[in-house]
């Protein structure tokens, strides 16, 4: 005997309802892990990437986007590394996959920029000795959370994000700054004082 409609709607309501959850249901990040290297000059990566090229930039003075110059590039299958080839400035190419790159890149000024074409779950490892929590000297991308690493080491991540950037600090200008900021200080009640003494009497 054929059942009536009415029965059949739970199960196919319950399967659409299950279809638009699938389908708004953001895709989980895929992750990007930055290590800068003891000195602070430059940095390993390792980017998770999926389809057939990827592209190393970042952005320039006016947002544009600079190819980025890499060295000790791989592309690695969980079976080992996989053959590529440059496709331009910056960009390279392979078969159809899910890969991790692994590279280095040099750090200018202290400050690490990382930029991708699609969200990532991004961490950046500092060493011992380099900090970002003075703002004054330091700073990180809006919703990079920081933690304390193993061994000495201070980590910052941020859960999707396309461009994010580090600028970190060692103690020594830190030291510097407050030793600046205390001379300042002491220069300005020194200038300060015989003015406040004159209206004192004044009054």
């Amino acid at each position: 005997m054929r059942s009536p409609p009415r029965d059949r709607r739970g199960p196919a309501v319950a399967a659409l309802c299950l279809a638009l959850i699938l389908i708004c249901a953001p895709a989980a990040a895929q992750e990007a892990v930055f290590r800068v290297l003891p000195g602070g000059t430059s940095y390993e990566a390792s980017v998770q990437v999926t389809g057939t090229e990827h592209t190393f930039w970042t952005p320039g003075l006016m947002g544009e986007r600079v190819p980025l110059q890499v060295e000790d590039l791989e592309v690695l299958a969980p079976s080992g590394p996989v053959e590529y080839r440059e496709t331009g400035r910056g960009a390279i190419a392979f078969p159809e996959g899910n890969y991790t790159v692994t590279y280095q890149a040099p750090v200018r000024d202290n400050r690490l920029v990382a930029a991708f074409d699609t969200p990532h779950a991004i961490t950046v490892t500092l060493p011992e000795g380099f900090d970002v929590r003075n703002p004054l000297i330091g700073m990180i991308s809006p919703g990079g959370v920081i933690s304390s690493g193993p061994n000495g080491t201070t980590e910052v991540a941020w859960d999707r994000m396309t461009v994010v950037e580090v600028r970190f600090y060692t103690p020594d200008r830190e030291i510097l700054l407050t030793t600046f900021g205390t001379i300042w200080l002491a220069v300005a009640l020194v200038m300060l004082l015989p003015l406040l003494i004159s209206r004192r009497r004044e009054g």
